[in-house]
């Protein structure tokens, strides 16, 4: 252990930097608290590392920006000009209203997010009161629909950081933010450019009252599945992605959740598990705001991604995230559950 840097001791052994014990609360609520693990009742969740509330762990948060940060310029120039987009990369709402159904407006919506250059993946649903975090504003009822964009991070790059390269995959993190937050407001502006209300939100866009959750709908409209990684796996990307969304009220037709086999490969699979320095990621479903479901414990997993520039071991050691491998292992998966459920009808 030294001053700004943490060591590991052994297996699941991690050692936090002084600095970093430091900023760490002393007492309740910890991060899982905060989190709501263990709770029989469901609630939204609350904004944790970011968001416009003072809590405990704004400290840590500094700390995060003040290491991440300084030493990488690179960061700087995306941050200022994600920053800048957002005040000036808007266009105004044309005038008039397109007339069309909703389904003929999903059409002309997929076909502008296939010909974008940032975009991989990306699906429709419901915006709900659920999805934004606690003490937000309801935005459902002005904006009724919820657009999510997803983008392959490059691998090569991510996975620098199975060899001890860490600062080259927060890089490519943050290449990623830059890129799905010029995707969001590309979508916006289209959006708006037919006459209906649009908000875009990229990873780093910061509007308070605004704060909402991007997983959950994600999984709604059908990108993938939660996985034991705290993440999402798709069937198309793996689990080395990026997520933005677009808030609107243009009439459109939602997707649908989509069983992908996620599921059926994480209870089995230890890959992230045993990968993760802190070990941080539970072989079992946990109770979380009411809900059974894959949970990271964040008070273990928070020490390792601050240090080591966000970390994501997890997403680049994770069989789905190989180049290629994701579609034909979600073909296997559904081929297996396929089996074992003609097996239990047949008995």
């Amino acid at each position: 252990m030294g001053i700004f840097s943490g060591k590991l001791r052994g297996h699941h052994d991690y050692d936090p930097a002084l600095i970093t014990k430091w900023f760490t609360p002393k007492q309740k609520p910890f991060g899982n608290d905060y989190n709501g693990l263990g709770e029989t009742v469901k609630r939204r969740a609350g904004p944790l590392m970011h968001g416009p509330d003072t809590h405990p762990w704004n400290g840590m948060m500094v700390w995060l920006l003040i290491k991440g940060k300084v030493p990488n310029p690179p960061i700087w120039f995306v941050e200022l000009r994600c920053m800048l987009l957002d005040k000036f990369g808007h266009k105004p709402v044309a005038p008039k209203k397109k007339s069309g159904t909703a389904e003929e407006f999903k059409k002309e919506l997929n076909s502008f997010l296939e010909d974008h250059p940032y975009i991989h993946q990306t699906g429709v649903t419901q915006m709900r009161v659920d999805y934004m975090h606690q003490g937000q504003k309801d935005m459902s009822k002005e904006y009724p629909w919820i657009i999510v964009l997803a983008q392959r991070m490059e691998y090569d790059a991510l996975a620098q950081n199975l060899e001890g390269n860490f600062k080259i995959g927060g890089h490519t993190v943050h290449r990623g933010y830059e890129e799905t937050h010029i995707a969001a407001i590309d979508t916006s502006n289209w959006i708006r450019n037919q006459g209906y209300n649009a908000k875009p939100y990229g990873g780093l866009t910061v509007i308070p009252g605004e704060w909402h959750v991007m997983i959950p709908p994600a999984i709604k409209a059908g990108i993938g599945e939660l996985a034991k990684n705290g993440s999402i796996i798709s069937d198309k990307l793996g689990s080395a992605f990026r997520l933005a969304t677009v808030l609107t009220d243009m009439p459109l037709v939602a997707d649908s959740f989509r069983e992908v086999g996620v599921d059926e490969f994480c209870l089995s699979c230890k890959k992230c598990q045993t990968d993760c320095p802190p070990g941080a990621i539970s072989n079992e479903k946990q109770l979380v705001r009411g809900v059974e479901r894959w949970y990271v414990d964040f008070d273990k997993c928070i020490s390792v991604m601050l240090e080591n520039h966000g970390c994501a071991l997890c997403l680049s050691t994770c069989p789905w995230s190989h180049p290629g491998v994701a579609p034909s292992l979600s073909k296997k998966m559904l081929a297996k559950m396929a089996r074992k459920s003609d097996t239990a009808v047949a008995s």
